[in-house]
């Protein structure tokens, strides 16, 4: 527990001393600790109007639960019903923020209140419904479950609840508060909870009630997931051969929980596999249809743990339908449309779907390189959604949300797709490049990030196609800035804490894509590598990725030790004193639950002793020497069965008794545990706020110490200016003698400059009459000369008339000039055409008359021819 029992100066001087000792260490994200982000966000959610009135309604709601248990009256019971329903209608799910002290506090009033209302209160279910709200909230949910622990509290609820719309509506809400639960210890509820969830399976088989026992049977399958203590209580508690006869009909729930079970308990069938695995993408879809990322997530992890489960990962690489079912959820991908102007908690909803889908893909690339069972051909492939794939991505690289994967993604199709297909696009659009460099070189851009897209980077360099665009678009002051940091501090015996495991990455995917480039251009990087790897700040770096880093990090460093230059001893020295830090805190620290999920059923049992009396002990001791020399002679049908019923009934009753004892010690560690988890949480949430509280003092104290030291300035700077300015009057107060004569002989001459001043006054007003008469006249000749300007306006416009039209007929005159020079040109064209004409009249003329004296020859002629075959013609004879 943290003690804040000091004194706020203490505290402030403290806070102040560590904000000065860890001005160079990263700032930590925890309930203990506060940011500069985080002070501006509380202040702007504070000043928000709809923050105000939920944290009215929150109170509210802590005071009628105050009241209801104090009281416990009907009027309390009726107020409390209202303010839950008000609570879970009226206020959005985001503004509940576990890291609030009001938050911290409805929260454990919301469970002192549930723990005390009975099953058929309708106030009970107002604050289920308002569970359910908080829900939606994925802080606030982590908060539910892990911080103040309302899974048990459910649990017991659930088992005194009757109704088939109650239980549904309580299986409901445990199924999405169980999605990833983690449970470390055999804890008492868990018993309940398990028998409740069997009860409710075998009822609903019976009854043929498939909702209930669907909804059951999910949240046992969250329950056992990655949870190996509550999977062997329900191996010992139930019978497996019946239990997986009664829910054969469920479908991918029942292959769900058979696979959990281990393949020493149940080998699934080969068919019954591909169906879950078609089933569960078809989830998927569903999933990002209503963005429920708990669901999602616990799909994704189940698929991505199918390596653990040796029939699982068989069908996952026999499976044939990625192509389609990836199409598909692409397509549901750009129906529901990811838009950046919803609500803050929805986008960050789509982004972590997003993330998750990214990392599923991945996955499958992944599969596709892996050799098949039975050395068969692996048939994985995605290539006709790479184009697709690649074009998503690029929405998404500069997202905080879901940008690491994305970059992840991007990295798996250029190293795990065979076809050298996005290296080509890159290589023809260096925009990508350019965005990756710029996301980089941001300062609010995480370490992660910045690690995936240096491996990115170093991945784009080993292709063909874009090691020279990475090698151009890349200067030797983009590795400056990333290791300047680091460099900076200049601290040889840093702390533990002083580099997150996040940063160190970085810097070693850096320094390895540094090494990469001094490969290739060693002329220019070689002298860089070199004097980089001598500082000791790096030589630490990469102790720490060696000691605590990933495989994919110690990978790294295997590379880089390849490095001509590369200073083993120096490294090594780090290595050294780091170890003894790593065993030390590994066997102080509790030991971390196995995240293996199918691993043998091999757990043995330790025996308990029981303490007896001496006489007992005696009996008993007897008892079994009789026995065991009964056995080793072969004489066990001597011994009478009243001794041994005797020893077994003793013992019985010794373990039933201690079980019941353990059981009511566990129990009340339970509530124990449950009460001060809440406590701390509650201590936490006030700590932030006298942070909060202590930070800002601390500003303003500061700001008046500024303002104290300016005013001092200005005080002194007034002080010097006040003794200049007197000695500046001492030595002209002579002058200033001077200067009274001097006014008096000129307020003399005011006196005389006075009088002339009124006679001309007088002339003034008698020349301002004149000059009104002259105004008068004036007035009267501008009406005139308006009169006559308008006149002259007048016979202007008829000038203008006229001259318009004139013109307009010396246009027409042109006009009919024109017309008659063209007239008598014709005129003469057509008497030099008619002489002609006459000419050839003639000549035809001439013509005729001879053509007519030969054609009156030619009948004379004709006729003389006539008379003359007339009378050649014999007579006729009579």
């Amino acid at each position: 527990c943290v003690s804040i029992c000091i004194s706020p100066l203490d505290f402030l001087n403290k806070y102040v001393k560590s904000t000065k000792e860890h001005s160079m260490a990263p700032t930590k994200q925890s309930n203990g600790s506060l940011t500069v982000a985080a002070l501006s966000t509380l202040g702007e959610s504070a000043n928000d109007s709809a923050a105000q009135q939920a944290l009215s309604y929150v109170r509210d709601f802590c005071m009628h639960a105050t009241n209801y248990r104090n009281q416990q009256t009907i009027e309390s019971l009726a107020l409390l019903n209202r303010s839950a329903s008000l609570l879970s209608t009226t206020v959005q799910p985001q503004l509940f923020n576990p890291a609030q002290l009001e938050t911290s506090k409805l929260f454990i009033d919301l469970h002192a209140v549930m723990g005390n209302l009975t099953a058929d209160s309708d106030a009970l279910w107002a604050c289920v419904s308002l569970l359910q709200h908080l829900g939606r909230n994925l802080s606030a949910r982590r908060a539910l479950v892990q911080d103040f622990r309302f899974v048990p509290l459910l649990a017991f609820v659930l088992k005194r609840t009757h109704g088939q719309e109650k239980i549904q509506k309580l299986l409901t809400l445990l199924q999405d508060l169980t999605y990833g639960i983690q449970i470390s210890w055999e804890e008492p509820y868990l018993i309940v909870l398990l028998e409740q969830l069997v009860n409710i399976i075998y009822q609903a088989a019976e009854e043929s009630e498939d909702n209930l026992a669907q909804l059951a049977l999910s949240v046992l399958i969250n329950l056992c997931y990655k949870n190996f203590v509550v999977m062997f209580l329900f191996l010992r508690s139930v019978n497996i051969s019946n239990f997986t006869k009664r829910i054969q009909s469920y479908g991918m729930l029942a292959s769900k929980i058979l696979i959990i079970l281990s393949e020493d308990t149940h080998t699934p069938n080969q068919k019954d596999l591909d169906l879950f695995i078609r089933s569960t993408f078809a989830t998927v879809e569903e999933c990002v249809k209503s963005w429920n990322v708990p669901y999602l997530q616990h799909i994704i992890e189940f698929l991505l743990d199918s390596k653990s489960h040796t029939c699982l990962h068989r069908s996952m690489l026999s499976y044939t339908h990625y192509c389609e079912d990836v199409e598909r959820l692409l397509n549901q991908l750009e129906a529901s449309g990811v838009n950046e102007e919803t609500e803050e908690q929805i986008t960050k909803q789509q982004h972590t779907c997003l993330s998750l889908i990214f990392r599923l893909i991945r996955y499958i690339l992944q599969l596709s390189t892996m050799p098949s069972a039975d050395d068969k051909e692996n048939v994985i492939s995605l290539d006709s959604n790479v184009p697709r794939i690649f074009e998503l991505l690029g929405k998404w690289l500069e997202s905080e949300v879901c940008g690491v994967d994305a970059v992840d993604l991007l990295n798996g199709l250029i190293t795990l797709v065979p076809k050298e297909s996005i290296p080509a696009r890159i290589a023809r659009d260096p925009s990508y490049i350019v965005q990756l460099i710029g996301i980089s070189e941001k300062p609010e851009t995480s370490a992660r990030h910045i690690s995936v897209i240096l491996q990115l980077l170093s991945s784009l360099l080993h292709q063909s196609k874009t090691e020279k665009l990475i090698l151009s678009r890349i200067t030797e002051s983009y590795f400056d800035k990333i290791f300047a940091p680091l460099i900076s501090s200049g601290r040889i015996d840093m702390p533990l804490n002083a580099i997150t495991p996040e940063e160190i990455e970085k810097y070693t995917y850096c320094l390895l894509l540094l090494i990469n480039f001094a490969g290739i251009a060693k002329k220019a990087y070689f002298e860089k590598c070199c004097t980089l790897l001598q500082f000791p700040t790096i030589q630490n770096a990469l102790a720490r990725a060696m000691v605590g880093g990933s495989e994919s990090v110690c990978s790294a460093v295997f590379q880089i030790s390849q490095f001509e230059r590369f200073p083993q001893a120096q490294v090594a020295n780090h290595i050294s004193k780091l170890t003894p830090y790593k065993i030390s805190a590994g066997v102080g620290s509790s030991s971390q639950v196995d995240n293996d999920q199918w691993q043998k059923l091999n757990i043995i049992m330790k025996s308990h002793k029981t303490f007896v009396g001496k006489e007992m002990e005696e009996r008993l001791n007897a008892l079994i020497e009789l026995i065991s020399n009964a056995h080793r002679n072969n004489q066990l049908q001597n011994v009478a069965m009243s001794q041994i019923i005797e020893l077994f009934n003793y013992k019985s009753e010794i373990f039933s008794c201690s079980e019941n004892c353990m059981q009511r010690r566990l129990e009340i560690a339970s509530e124990e545990i449950t009460n001060l988890t809440q406590r701390i949480n509650l201590q936490n949430a006030e700590l932030q706020k006298y942070e909060m509280m202590n930070f800002e003092l601390h500003v303003n104290q500061e700001g008046l110490q500024t303002q104290c030291q300016d005013l001092r300035q200005q005080k002194d700077n007034l002080k010097h200016n006040l003794a200049s300015l007197m000695k500046k009057l001492s030595e002209q107060s002579e002058s200033l003698q001077i200067s009274e004569k001097r006014l008096a002989v000129k307020v003399s001459e005011v006196i005389v400059l006075q009088k002339e001043n009124g006679e001309l006054k007088e002339e003034l007003i008698i020349k301002t009459k004149e000059l009104e008469k002259l105004q008068a006249n004036s007035r009267e000749n501008t009406a005139r000369i308006e009169k006559l300007k308008k006149s002259i306006a007048a016979f202007e416009l008829d000038i203008k008339e006229k001259s318009r039209i004139i013109e307009e007929r010396e246009r027409e005159l042109s006009k009919t000039q024109k017309l008659y020079e063209e007239q008598k040109e014709a005129k003469k064209k057509s008497d030099d055409v008619i002489t002609v004409l006459e000419a050839q009249i003639q000549d035809k003329n001439e013509q005729i008359r001879n053509y007519e004296l030969e054609l009156s020859e030619t009948e004379e002629l004709r006729k003389t021819i006539m008379s003359l075959m007339e009378s050649k013609k014999p007579k006729r004879k009579t």
